[in-house]
């Protein structure tokens, strides 16, 4: 998929809000696509909150855009660990 820059410039404007309040986190973003959400984009960040070194916590998180890089306001769940491990196996990284 060829993703327009003005769509990659629009989302990693989001990474940037979504990270700026974070002083003790470490973030990776990665803008993606999957064949079970057809013409959205997928803002993919790994969050690894380090507040307590002994214990980092790792979380993923999604957010859903159009493919011009609006967003969706749409959430990601899945009702069972299949359809979970489904959506992950399908995901194709395009930028990070």
């Amino acid at each position: 998929m060829n993703i327009p820059q003005d769509s990659i410039e629009k989302l990693m404007s989001e990474a940037t809000l979504i990270q700026k309040d974070y002083t003790e986190s470490c973030f990776d973003f990665q803008i993606m696509t999957s064949r079970f959400h057809k013409n959205t984009l997928i803002l993919r960040w790994i969050e690894v909150d380090i507040s307590d070194v002994e214990r980092p916590i790792q979380c993923y998180r999604y957010r859903c855009f159009n493919l011009d890089g609006t967003s969706q306001n749409c959430s990601i769940h899945y009702t069972n660990r299949e359809e979970a491990n489904a959506f992950f196996k399908s995901l194709e990284a395009h930028y990070k």
